[in-house]
């Protein structure tokens, strides 16, 4: 039997060994684990590791605390039963020492009253009686230790009953416990099965998404790098007129029946060329900086006029006031050897919902004889659309020498709008002794007419794309 015991502990401690190898020796908790371990309340994993880091749930608490009730049930019954055997207490001698002393419990009373009648009292006997009441409260205390006795071998038996029921139900339990951990250790491997597989196709959409905005980049490009040419034909106030337009990358050529111009961009610089109206001129351009730019401008028009201009951009994109555009600026020229024609103009502007707003103020100041000193304000509304595209302008100038008006006036509305393969463009206005646009350019710039009334514009373009 102690062999056997031995063996059992040697066994015990040899699976705790097994079962605690991951933790670190002289940890704080390790002697308490092992303990645990070698009384069963406390099992490791199926690998020999305990991983005493891992939070432990609820069934797995319920799990040990009645395995340590079903080990102090299992200890105290041991105890009561190794205390009886030493003992040495049976229950049929404890009820046949009960019958004899009751017996004799009975007799005394008799033989006292017979030997006190006869005037007997022996101190042998009262030591005898005396001895007999001290077996008489052993027996009575024997008769109650019989009916613990009793009592607690019913005890023990139910007891006994109900531990193999607790055994039962926490076999079941360990059951459901490791059909629990093994639905969880599945529904884990799913999970990150189905994450992996989600990442997988997150990426492999990504780099399809890529390709295709790679793609897109590359046609747009081509598409861009690819010259263009428009071919156009309208009429307006000057009756019919033609011409074709060609542009590659940041090249402009518009060859035109009542116009021409030409423009070149590389990065900050611009050169361009206009002939209209009878005049014409030639520039270029330099700015520096983004955001807030400093444009410089020289030029040459015909007659023998030289001129220079310089400015001050605010874009609004990087500038100060984001969605702002200012411009200021001033310029001066050379007339046959003799300065004149000095300019100053402001202009600001501002994105209002779908529509461009920009408010301008110009002064120049002009040699006479036909090149009138004015000073002029103007508006304009833009909707620049990417299929329909409109502008609305508006310019009032007050001449500052005797010409016979006393200002002019111009109202002008212009759209665009796409009618597959053709472009259409329409212009409409009413004016009042008033040409041009702005104060700046020697085409363009305004000049005052006699001309008075409403006018209009079409022009119908083809572009074809080589």
């Amino acid at each position: 039997m102690r062999r056997e015991a031995l063996l059992g502990l040697l066994l015990a401690a040899s699976a705790a060994q097994a079962q605690t190898r991951d933790i670190p020796p002289g940890h704080w908790a390790e002697g308490a684990v092992r303990a645990l371990i070698e009384r069963g309340i406390l099992v490791g994993y199926p690998d020999g590791t305990f991983k005493g880091e891992r939070p432990l749930s609820r069934y797995q608490m319920a799990v040990a605390l009645y395995r340590a009730y079903l080990t102090w049930t299992e200890e105290v019954l041991a105890r009561v039963r190794k205390t009886l055997e030493e003992q040495g207490v049976a229950p049929e001698r404890v009820a046949e020492l009960y019958g004899r002393v009751a017996d004799l419990l009975e007799v005394v009373p008799g033989v006292q009253k017979a030997l006190e009648e006869h005037g007997v009292r022996l101190e042998a006997l009262e030591k005898d009686l005396e001895e007999v009441r001290q077996a008489l409260l052993a027996a009575m205390e024997a008769q109650g230790a019989l009916k613990d006795l009793e009592g607690l071998k019913g005890a023990l038996a139910r007891l006994e009953g109900r531990l193999g029921e607790e055994e039962n139900r926490l076999a079941q339990m360990e059951a459901r416990v490791k059909a629990l951990e093994a639905a969880l250790s599945e529904l884990s491997r799913k999970v990150e099965e189905n994450e992996a597989a989600r990442v997988k196709d997150a990426q492999a959409t990504g780099k399809r998404v890529y390709a295709l905005e790679e793609k897109a980049k590359a046609l747009e490009a081509g598409l861009a790098s690819r010259a263009r040419a428009q071919v156009y034909a309208g009429v307006g106030e000057g009756g019919p007129f033609g011409g074709l337009a060609l542009e590659w990358r940041e090249a402009r050529v518009d060859l035109g029946t009542d116009r021409v111009e030409a423009s070149l961009e590389a990065g900050p610089v611009r050169v361009a060329y206009r002939s209209f109206g009878g005049r014409e001129e030639a520039l270029a351009r330099y700015a520096l900086f983004q955001g807030i730019r400093l444009v410089g401008e020289l030029g040459a028009g015909d007659g023998r006029y030289y001129f220079g201009a310089a400015y001050v951009e605010h874009e609004p994109e990087g500038g100060l006031l984001p969605g702002v555009r200012a411009r200021i600026g001033a310029g001066a020229g050379l007339v046959a050897g003799e300065p004149g024609r000095y300019f100053l103009e402001v202009q600001g502007g501002a994105r209002l919902g779908p529509v461009d707003l920009a408010l301008g103020y110009g002064r120049y100041w002009g040699l006479g004889a036909g090149d009138t000193p004015f000073s002029a304000l103007s508006a304009t509304l833009a909707y620049p659309g990417e299929g329909l595209a409109g502008r609305v302008r508006l310019a009032y100038a007050v001449p500052q020498e005797d010409i016979g008006l006393d200002r002019g006036l111009l109202v002008e509305a212009g759209a665009e709008l796409p009618l597959s393969p053709f472009r259409v463009s329409l212009q409409a206005g009413y004016r009042e002794g008033l040409l041009g646009e702005g104060v700046a350019s020697h085409v363009d710039r305004y000049r005052f007419t006699t001309a008075t009334g409403f006018y209009g514009r079409v022009r119908v373009s083809y572009e074809v794309r080589f």
